[in-house]
């Protein structure tokens, strides 16, 4: 008898902090959010009967924190990550511009040259565009820079 008001004390502690948390979430999206994660919460709880074997709980046993991820290496990540993504960007527009004025891209044509600052953030510190001779330059510098938003220095070879 004593292990049925435990659960029941248990299911009805489970249901009041539940329903305290889903009136305590902000309305739309993060309300549904939480009031499925109580009822995962309140399903647990009324399962919990079933989690017992043989006189003893269940044990379950979390990975050690020395196997899991660092931040800073996850933080690493998504700097380079972002470092990818910028110069693709960049790269897309300048191809862009000389397309529009009839211009061929080839492998090594276009060179980018950033690196990621100690806070997080990318610097690009150069953008060079390498045009074959009998290349007319004439606008090409103003129209590339405002299409990349920097600086691009441009060698007519």
């Amino acid at each position: 008898m004593e292990t049925l008001r435990e659960w029941a004390l248990t299911v009805a502690l489970s249901a009041l902090a539940g329903g305290i948390v889903w009136l305590l979430a902000p309305k739309g999206s993060v309300q549904k959010a939480v009031r499925a994660v109580v009822a995962v919460f309140l399903l647990c709880a009324f399962l919990s009967p079933l989690l017992v074997r043989k006189g003893g709980p269940l044990k379950w046993e979390l990975p050690a924190l020395e196997q899991a991820p660092t931040l800073a290496g996850l933080d690493e990540a998504a700097s380079r990550q972002l470092q990818a993504a910028v110069e693709r960007e960049i790269r897309g527009r300048i191809e862009g511009v000389l397309e529009a004025r009839g211009i061929q891209c080839g492998p090594g044509q276009i060179l980018l040259e950033t690196d990621i600052l100690p806070e997080g953030s990318i610097n690009i510190a150069a953008a060079r565009v390498s045009l074959p001779s009998g290349t007319d330059p004439a606008g090409l510098k103003e129209a590339l820079g405002a299409a990349a938003g920097l600086e691009v220095e441009v060698i007519v070879q």
